[in-house]
């Protein structure tokens, strides 16, 4: 027989506990003559078997029940569904303190931040050292803060020798400055990369071109050629982050972006660029849209990861139409547009192949070039030829 506190002892439990027991009727000691209540080996055994069905998460209540009657399996599943649930929550949050720490990647975690909260995804990346620069290329690029340089590093090594950064064409930039309404004097490039579209500017106006990006490598090789093509007096190139850009002195006549707004999203593009044109000032900028409204569910995936601000024209319209601006015109820039800038990336993949195997920009290049062979008809880019009232 076991007196209350050499009870509570031997399962490690106190006396203020067992006597609650007792008051819920989980627990009956008998009371001696001299008004000491004691215990038997049964009681203990009850008091041990009762722990172990906490463990499993039951509530007092619940391992009464247990204890005193036929197990209710209803309950139990109930009760494991809900710790299940409470597991799944705990080791997500794991997953997320570890890769925090970078002890695991934090891709996913990138990628849904910047679905729902994407301005203040850069700014909170901006609080963990990274400038605004590089803050929008771990939320589009990279996503992942912590492998940000090396992935950067090996991202550029495979564009540095490609000529087209994004699906475009000469054609393409030329039908739609044909829908500029005037001779501009005056063009903000944004996103020039080393100079897809700036050449041919220059080469269809006699506007003076301030040609801007944050890639210093593809800005030095626009450098080159407006230096060899001797149009330094019409071409400015400067390093500039599209998500600040100052009020000009004068505003622009047309703002020219072929597919670089996504990076900070075409409806904040719209917003954002609309006070730096002029009144009548046009803004041309080309993006990647779905071309139905049924995409196969790999693809819809895919693209919802790697720009998850992709839509169809009519919303993308509807956009710019709530941004203040009349739509003088749009057009698909077809096929050849994505074969421009897929097919060399395409051939420079399998040709550094080896030298990246193992690497994550590897992986997303090959899925991006398998997403490119399969969407045929189904997604291409889009060129919108927008003015300001």
């Amino acid at each position: 027989m076991y007196q209350i506190s050499e009870l509570a002892e031997s399962v490690g439990l106190s006396r203020a506990t067992l006597l609650y027991y007792e008051k819920l009727g989980l627990l009956k000691g008998k009371r001696q003559a001299n008004g000491y209540r004691v215990y038997s080996d049964a009681d203990r055994q009850r008091l041990r078997l009762m722990q172990q069905l906490q463990a499993g998460g039951l509530s007092l209540k619940e391992c009464q029940a247990c204890l005193d009657g036929k197990l209710d399996r209803d309950m139990l599943g109930q009760r494991l569904a809900v710790l299940e649930a409470e597991i799944a929550k705990k080791t997500r949050s794991r997953d997320l303190l570890a890769a925090l720490l970078g002890q695991s990647s934090l891709k996913d975690w990138h990628e849904k931040v910047e679905r729902v909260a994407p301005d203040l995804h850069r700014a909170w990346l901006m609080t963990q050292g990274f400038s605004s620069k590089e803050a929008a290329r771990v939320a589009w690029l990279s996503k992942d803060m912590n492998e940000h340089d090396d992935y950067m590093a090996r991202f550029m090594e495979v564009f540095s020798e490609l000529d087209w950064w994004g699906p475009a064409t000469e054609a393409a930039s030329r039908k739609a400055l044909a829908m500029v309404p005037f001779a501009p004097e005056r063009i903000l490039e944004i996103g020039c990369g080393p100079g897809m579209a700036t050449t041919t500017l220059a080469e269809a106006t006699a506007a003076q071109i301030l040609a801007t990006d944050t890639e210093e490598g593809a800005l030095d090789r626009l450098r080159n050629e407006v230096n060899t093509r001797d149009l330094g007096d019409r071409i400015e190139v400067r390093n500039m982050d599209m998500a600040q850009l100052p009020m000009p002195d004068v505003p622009w006549d047309v703002i020219w972006a072929e597919g670089s707004a996504y990076i900070i999203g075409a409806e904040r593009a719209l917003r954002d660029w609309r006070p730096l044109l002029r009144p009548g000032g046009v803004l041309v900028f080309s993006e990647m849209v779905w071309r139905t409204e049924t995409p196969p569910e790999n693809l819809r995936a895919f693209w919802a990861s790697e720009f998850p601000g992709m839509t169809r024209v009519p919303d993308l319209l509807g956009h710019a139409k709530r941004a203040g601006y009349r739509v003088l015109g749009h057009f698909d820039m077809g096929r050849e547009a994505m074969d421009t800038y897929y097919r060399p990336l395409e051939a420079r993949v399998a040709e550094m192949g080896s030298r990246l195997d193992g690497s994550r920009v590897l992986d997303d290049l090959r899925a991006e070039l398998a997403a490119y062979h399969a969407c045929d008809g189904l997604v291409s880019f889009e060129m919108f030829v927008l003015q300001k009232p």
